[in-house]
């Protein structure tokens, strides 16, 4: 297969992306699946961009292939298989997304993408994820969830950040108190995460859930902003 130039491959991509579907309204065909699914190994070869823009050619039908893309040994095609997901922006990827960002046997920098990327198509269903990534050994993937879940406006988001306030890392700790407060708005004099104890940090996420169990049913969170 002959290598497209670059910039002939940018202007089939973003061709694509103007005339793709916006909903998966319509499965691939037998003939179709096979195609896609023989694009595959092509995301990790000097025709990725080329394959990319085959997948999103076909658009949100495409989706199911790309989740079999995503358990690929190839860390390159697995991450390219994301993007492709990102650029073809249909919700139906994110259960696959979620997943991926919640297998603790894939490597961190691949699970943080999976939660950007879920949380930019569907914020309101990236919830799953954060949740389990929360309890994640990794001090990575941790503070992957606090920094994501700005996006996310739910409650159970603010039940989740309470939590890691607690956290054995002061930078996971001090993220969520971060994030906490830019919902909330709520500001504790002398709740220095970054300069905290184990101790002082478990203390302060009580005060937290008492704060939290006094004013949950009343509070309102702000209309959502996209993610950048």
């Amino acid at each position: 297969m002959r290598r497209l130039p670059f910039s002939r491959v940018i202007v089939a991509l973003c061709l694509s992306l103007a005339f793709a579907p916006v909903s998966a309204t319509f499965a691939l065909t037998e003939e179709e699946t096979k195609r896609a699914e023989a694009l595959i190994p092509l995301l990790d070869s000097p025709q990725e961009l080329w394959a990319i823009g085959e997948f999103v050619h076909l658009g949100p039908p495409a989706v199911p292939v790309l989740g079999k893309a995503l358990k690929h040994p190839s860390r390159r095609v697995r991450v390219n298989a994301l993007e492709t997901m990102s650029l073809i922006k249909d919700k139906s990827a994110v259960p696959f997304l979620n997943a991926q960002a919640s297998n603790v046997q894939e490597v961190p920098a691949v699970r943080e993408k999976a939660l950007r990327i879920a949380v930019r198509l569907d914020p309101s269903n990236a919830l799953p994820a954060l949740q389990a990534m929360a309890k994640d050994p990794s001090d990575t993937i941790r503070n992957a969830v606090v920094h994501e879940s700005r996006y996310v406006k739910d409650k159970a988001v603010i039940d989740l950040l309470i939590t890691l306030l607690a956290d054995d890392s002061t930078g996971v700790a001090d993220g969520a108190y971060r994030t906490l407060y830019g919902f909330t708005g709520r500001h504790v004099e002398r709740q220095d995460f970054v300069q905290s104890t184990k101790e002082q940090r478990v203390a302060w996420s009580r005060d937290w859930a008492q704060w939290w169990a006094a004013n949950r049913d009343a509070f309102q969170l702000a209309p959502d902003t996209p993610a950048p």
